[in-house]
């Protein structure tokens, strides 16, 4: 079997791109990695075996996917540019373990992807090297069908990491709220502009996602995404007022404080399961029915 590139190589990456006359984009958030100890610490992270199944979105120029194949992964790697999809497609095209479809990850319906791909109840790993321009919309696109996946290994840059992982205070936002309702995440390490081609502005950490199983109503949790949106959204007003616009009128306090929430807190002061509580009761009562 023909000997895969290297193409965390500088070298080898450019002549790469190059005799398939290719560059990276800006406009779609491309910068491809070009360490190959950081590669091999992603992969490390998801702690897979041969056979294992993984979906790599965005695989650009395939530094991930070349190693994922080399360990005998079955892999599925969604990728939006045209022409990086060929290519590395055409590369891997003796390797039977990996297919590249041609597709917006933002638009992809995960559970139909894996049930294609792979067998029922199989435990799927998501592994990534985020373009920057869709890290967050993509989270809340996986957040919104029930993050259905194992764990997942991503790379962002350090702000949305932060975020991502904030418990109650400073960095603690919506992403945060709803990666810890549905996940269990974790930085693992930072990674270094200059591990990139082209350079990014900015530094980058790799976070681990492990699934938290969670069965909520459907329309409860609908109304907890609303709440938690709701919230932040005038993140400086106190919780009485700043939830306020979901029209649950004077009943709002009784509810607060039956989730054991002081009216006065701001939402970067409630845990996960308190926002939880909150959509719970608010649920149960026979004012949702009417608001909703």
């Amino acid at each position: 079997m023909t000997e895969l590139p290297d193409l965390t190589s500088p070298r080898e990456l450019k002549l790469y791109l190059g005799e398939k006359k290719l560059q990276p984009r800006r406009s779609m958030g491309q910068n491809f990695l070009i360490d190959r100890n950081i590669a091999a610490k992603i992969v490390e992270a998801a702690a897979l075996r041969g056979g294992d199944p993984v979906v790599e979105i965005g695989p650009g120029a395939g530094a991930l996917t070349v190693a994922l194949a080399a360990g005998g992964m079955r892999v599925v790697a969604v990728e939006l540019d045209r022409g990086l999809a060929a290519a590395l497609a055409r590369m891997l095209l003796p390797r039977k373990n990996v297919s590249v479809l041609l597709e917006d990850a933002l638009r992809v319906d995960w559970g139909a992807l894996q049930r294609r791909y792979f067998s029922p109840g199989e435990a799927v790993t998501l592994l990534s090297n985020l373009p920057y321009n869709i890290s967050t919309p993509l989270l809340y696109a996986l957040y919104k069908q029930g993050f259905p996946f194992k764990k997942a290994i991503l790379m962002f840059q350090n702000e949305v990491a932060r975020r991502l992982t904030a418990e109650p205070g400073r960095d603690y936002g919506a992403l945060s709220v709803l990666s810890r309702y549905y996940t269990i995440p974790e930085i693992l390490f930072s990674v270094s502009r200059s591990s990139f081609w082209p350079r990014p502005e900015v530094d980058s950490a790799v976070v681990a996602l492990r699934r938290r199983h969670r069965e909520p109503d459907a329309a409860e949790e609908s109304l907890l995404w609303e709440i938690v949106q709701t919230a932040f959204q005038q993140r400086r007003k106190m919780i009485s007022n700043s939830l306020r616009p979901l029209g649950l009128g004077d009943e709002l306090i009784l509810i607060l404080r039956q989730a054991g929430v002081d009216p006065a807190a701001r939402a970067e002061m409630l845990s996960v399961e308190q926002f939880a509580k909150i959509a719970q009761i608010a649920y149960n009562r026979s004012s949702v029915g009417k608001h909703r």
